[in-house]
């Protein structure tokens, strides 16, 4: 059964041993705000991220798969995980003296298929 996550139809399992997954990763200077939103970008859905927060003396902020509910810190030289998750966006604002880097395993998206042709 589909999920509909941020207007995006999620037929992912996370814990689909099935499915094949790469690895991403990505860096965000000190004192940016990104959003990434993963089936824009990698097309994909994020099965498992880490944030970590590389900067020594502040922290960062995060929010996962929602444009309203209030950001998180992350404390100074410190990380969080999210495992067996369909994730689509991830939004961080990273400290003021360092780095925030997302690793992340995705699961790439099914092709659509036209019912006439078996295929896309």
């Amino acid at each position: 059964m589909p999920t509909n996550i941020q207007g995006f139809e999620v037929l992912t399992r996370p814990k689909d041993t099935s499915i094949e997954s790469f690895p991403i990763f990505i860096t965000i200077p000190q004192g940016t705000r990104r959003i990434v939103t993963f089936p824009t970008e990698f097309n994909a859905i994020a099965i498992s991220l880490q944030i970590e927060n590389q900067d020594g003396g502040n922290a960062c902020t995060y929010r996962i798969n929602s444009s309203t509910n209030p950001l998180v810190n992350i404390p100074a030289s410190s990380f969080r995980s999210f495992a067996d998750m369909n994730i689509v966006s991830v939004e961080v604002v990273a400290g003021a003296t360092g780095p925030t880097v997302i690793l992340g395993q995705m699961a790439s998206l099914p092709k659509p298929t036209l019912p006439e042709f078996n295929s896309l």
